[in-house]
């Protein structure tokens, strides 16, 4: 007989209780020691990720009278582009820009023009351990710094509940090609509110974190 392989008996992904709260402890400390002891300017925290949009069609589940059985139709085409974001959870601000793969590159493009979007501040990205975020040939511009969240905790990045609200929106909707869809997807961008932003950004822990900052 044939023994299925260890790797689909594992857990797709490894959760580690112990290190999200261990974080959630130590957020502010962290967030201090990213700020440099030279900086003049006001600080500012954002939760930062990216999240792949495409063709091939969202699904979710669907509510439907008793014994009857949900239909949706799946548009099987496989092309991608991505969204590179950040939110401030303390005032539902916001940065995305549109790219079409997911490398340093594309993070470098990122950083260089969010820090121009917001020069005024020096900028704590709160961020994955993608590695298009810790590769070495990274620069990263004088008002940015990065704090890394723990491995395999998408609970602590606050973005994440952005970027399912999104895709909840898309679900079983089907797009002629990448440039209707990314049409779209901006408008649903630039639709959300800042207060909308705040309210899906806003965990308890980063918010006294931040404000502990300020104290």
């Amino acid at each position: 007989a044939f023994a299925p392989s260890s790797k689909y008996r594992a857990p797709v992904t490894q959760k580690k209780p112990e290190a999200i709260l261990a974080f959630q402890t130590t957020c502010q400390a962290q967030l201090q020691r990213a700020i440099p002891a030279t900086n003049t300017r006001p600080v500012r925290v954002f939760s930062q990720d990216e999240s792949r949009f495409g063709l091939l069609t969202v699904r979710r589940r669907r509510l439907t009278a008793y014994g009857v059985q949900p239909v949706g139709v799946v548009q099987h085409v496989f092309e991608w582009f991505y969204v590179y974001g950040a939110v401030e959870p303390t005032t539902g601000e916001r940065f995305f820009l549109e790219l079409p793969y997911l490398n340093t590159e594309g993070f470098q493009i990122f950083v260089n023009a969010f820090a121009e979007a917001f020069p005024d501040s020096l900028n704590l990205l709160l961020l994955d351990n993608s590695g298009a975020h810790t590769a070495q040939r990274l620069t990263l511009p004088a008002n940015i710094c990065l704090v890394f969240l723990p491995p395999y905790c998408p609970e602590l990045s606050p973005i994440e509940r952005v970027w399912r609200d999104l895709k909840d929106t898309l679900a079983w909707l089907h797009f002629s090609n990448l440039e209707v869809q990314q049409d779209y997807l901006a408008t649903l961008l630039r639709a959300y509110e800042a207060a909308t932003l705040q309210a899906l950004t806003g965990y308890t822990y980063l918010i006294e974190a931040i404000h502990a900052l300020y104290a």
